[in-house]
This record gives structure tokens, C-alpha cells and sequence, in this order.
């Protein structure tokens, strides 16, 4: 029997959007992984009757209830005192946790203070799981479901909100008893990455693949699409499987079937063919220099990275011919490919690349319009540009654009290995 699981997450920081729930997404992951499907989601302040209340309901529905935050030492930290309202539980001290605190606090040669106390204060009946990294240690409780007919268990499990404190509880304690109560479905997962495409289009070209619609999910992000395909025995195919089909249909829009980002991917083929790289820049302000040099290693690789935003510093710098701003502009085929030839030259690289355009919001005009880009590349075997159009926002056009550029070059990289 597949369980039904519920998460949990407290913290008005979260409520707020002051800060991002890291952990819901990590479990999910994992649980999927392991065969596992989560129900609902809930998202609760630091007032203690909507803790109570959130807990109670959720578990008068579910299995498995994973909820984290709030069990630091401060007046705001109050999921343990609300799982005992809910369920009318008295709070104990627990000695040994206490003395696991103290010793955290001994061995980081600090200070404890009197209200660290408050975290070994623990729910009678319920069982501390070792925090190995923090002083919060994780609760694990199994209550009966005062909503089941059949008088069946809900497990509930406490975390720290802390990601890393949070991880480690899950991946060495939580996990192993879900599925020692629940035995895990087998599942076989894969992924895709893709670029250039729209989400719609995507969708279109790879629905007809058999189970596609049960097996695929769909992750847009300004890098391009991720497709995670589950599948388990009752399906017609296989991840793998799938995946290959997905390949074979997308052709040259899968960069990765890993998750490798796009620039791992051309470091790596620079790398394998020993080619170095000189990026000029304008629109993209760096962006795509930064993206290549996160690589470690992008040394062996990198020659050198120009930010030419200036109409001088793209004469003086990369030595663009001044008549050509002057009688095609900036923002143009012809002095894209002058940029990436400038750069091949000034870093004696085998391949420069370049961007120029029209990030937004002011600039535009209606023969060149707000998003307007051109990308250049060029080699010892000649030059080549494309002209791309955006949307009007700055800092998303600086994402898409050095993704459409890195594109071009992993696109030239491959026709170049064949």
C-alpha cells in the first residue's frame, strides 16, 4: 500500500517570502526517487493554534506527516509545543538530548545558552532523532488516526527548518522507517534538458510517446526546460526508454540527459577537443563569461572575457571598425560578428563569441524593439551570427540571452566534432 504523506512547513519567514522553502523540494525529490508520492502541501505561521490545527489536520488525513522549522531555541520556534496541543501531549525533558546539546555547544567551544534548554524539551511518547550536524534534534511520533475506521497510525516526523540540519535528519533517520513500514514502489526515473524551445511546443512534439503523459514532468526555467519521466512497472515503457524517444524527437534541443547545466556541457566538449574561448560582451554584461568561468577547471579553456559596453570600448578594445557602428549601430549582425572576431583575435583563442542588444527597459525603437539581440561566433573557419528577439525585462533578457549564446556555441561544438 502506497502511504499518504503530507508535508508540513512552519516559519512565518516562509509565509512572509522572505525566504525560500528548500526542503519540500528536496524531500519530494528523494521520496519520488524511492517510489513515494506527496499529497499535500501545507505552509503554516509561528502562531501556535494554526500549528496545532495544520498538524491535527493533516494528521487525521495522512500516513506520513514530515513537517519542519520551528524547533530552534527562541520564543518564535513553536512546533513542538503546538504537536502536543494537538494532540494533548505533555512536553518532558529529555536528558540525553539535553546532554547531546550541551556536548555540540562543548565541542564548538560555546557558550550554551539557558534557552537551548527548550529543544530537548520533547513530547511524551515520542522518539529524538540525531541531528549530527546542529543542536536541534529531529522528533519522530506515531499517534493514532482518530480519523480512520480501521484505528490505523499516523507517523509524524519533526525537523529542524535549517536545510542542511534538515537533510541529514531526513536521508539517515526519516527515510529508512517510511520505508520500512511502506514498502517502496519500484520506479525507474530519467531526465532530459532542453533549450530553444518553448514549453507548448515541447509539450506538442513529445505527447503522442506512449505513458508520456503519466511519465512526464515539465520544469521551465530561463535556462531552458527540464523533463523528469517517471515510470514504474505498470508502464508501457521504461524511463530509459522514454527517454530515448524524447531524444531522438528533440534532436538538437537536448543538451543534457544528466543534470548537467549547459555550460558544464561546452566545458566539457572544449575540454575533449582542447579548444580555447574569448567572450565579448555587451548586453549580457558578463553573464555569459561568469556562467563559463563557474567551471572548475574553465582555465584550460577561458582566454579571456571582454565587457564592451561602450560604443568606444567595442572600437578601442575589440577594434569594431567605427564605421560600422556608425552606419549599422551598435546593436547589430555586422557588429556582432566584428565583436566575436575582435576577441578571437585580442585572447589568440580558437573560438570567440559575442552579444549585443537591447536589454531593456528603454533603448528600443521600432526598427530595433526592446530584446533585440545578436550573437556572433567565430573561428579560424569563418563567422557566423544570429539575431534573436526577447521579452522587455533587463535582468530576464541578460538570462535568456547568454543562454541563447551558450546554445549557439554547444550547437557549433557538436557540428564541429562530426
Amino acid at each position: 500500500m502506497k502511504p499518504l504523506i503530507e508535508i508540513i512547513v512552519v516559519g512565518n519567514e516562509i509565509l512572509s517570502g522572505s525566504t525560500v522553502d528548500k526542503n519540500t523540494p528536496y524531500m519530494i525529490d528523494i521520496l519520488a526517487r524511492s517510489g513515494y508520492a506527496v499529497s499535500f502541501i501545507s505552509v503554516v505561521g509561528d502562531k501556535l493554534d494554526d500549528i496545532a490545527d495544520v498538524c491535527s489536520n493533516s494528521a487525521g488525513r495522512a500516513d506520513v506527516v514530515l513537517v519542519t522549522g520551528g524547533l530552534g531555541p527562541t520564543s518564535d520556534d513553536r512546533t513542538v509545543e503546538g504537536i502536543a496541543r494537538a494532540f494533548g501531549l505533555t512536553r518532558i525533558l529529555n536528558e540525553d538530548v539535553l546532554k547531546s546539546i550541551r556536548e555540540v555547544f562543548r565541542r564548538r567551544k560555546r557558550f550554551m545558552s539557558e534557552s537551548n534548554k527548550k529543544q530537548a524539551m520533547i513530547p511524551e511518547g515520542a522518539e529524538p532523532l540525531d541531528n549530527p550536524i546542529g543542536t536541534a534534534p529531529g522528533i519522530y511520533l506515531k499517534l493514532k488516526n482518530n480519523a480512520s475506521d480501521t484505528g490505523s497510525e499516523t507517523e509524524i516526523y519533526l525537523m529542524p527548518g535549517v536545510p542542511m540540519e534538515m537533510q541529514a535528519i531526513f536521508d539517515t533517520a526519516v527515510l529508512s522507517r517510511i520505508k520500512a513500514t511502506y514498502k517502496p514502489s519500484p520506479v525507474e526515473t530519467a531526465t532530459v534538458r532542453v533549450t530553444g524551445i518553448s514549453e507548448s511546443q515541447l509539450y506538442d512534439t513529445i505527447r503522442h510517446l506512449p505513458g508520456g503523459d503519466d511519465a512526464f514532468a515539465f520544469y521551465p526555467r530561463y535556462s531552458g526546460i527540464e523533463i523528469k519521466i517517471m515510470t514504474d512497472e505498470h508502464s508501457p515503457l521504461s524511463a530509459v526508454e522514454l527517454q530515448e524517444k524524447v531524444v531522438a524527437v528533440l534532436g538538437d534541443h537536448v543538451y543534457a540527459t544528466c543534470d548537467e547545466s549547459l555550460e558544464e556541457v561546452i566545458a566539457n566538449m572544449l575540454l575533449k577537443n582542447r579548444l580555447t574561448i574569448g567572450v565579448a560582451e555587451s548586453c549580457t554584461g558578463g553573464f555569459v563569461a561568469h556562467r563559463l568561468t563557474n567551471i572548475p577547471g574553465s582555465s584550460a579553456y577561458m582566454q579571456c572575457g571582454v565587457i564592451a559596453y561602450s560604443n568606444e570600448s567595442k572600437q578601442d578594445v575589440l577594434r569594431v571598425n567605427s564605421e560600422l557602428i556608425k552606419e549599422h549601430g551598435a546593436v547589430s549582425v555586422e557588429v556582432a560578428a566584428a565583436m566575436a572576431e575582435g576577441v578571437r583575435n585580442i585572447a589568440g583563442a580558437d573560438i570567440g563569441i559575442s552579444t549585443t542588444g537591447i536589454a531593456g527597459p528603454g533603448g528600443g525603437s521600432a526598427e530595433k524593439p526592446l530584446g533585440l539581440m545578436y550573437a556572433g561566433i567565430s573561428s579560424a573557419n569563418g563567422t557566423s551570427t544570429k539575431k534573436l528577439q526577447f521579452g522587455e525585462d533587463r535582468l530576464i533578457n541578460k538570462s535568456i540571452m547568454s543562454q541563447a549564446v551558450l546554445d549557439m556555441l554547444r550547437l557549433y561544438l557538436k557540428k564541429s566534432e562530426k
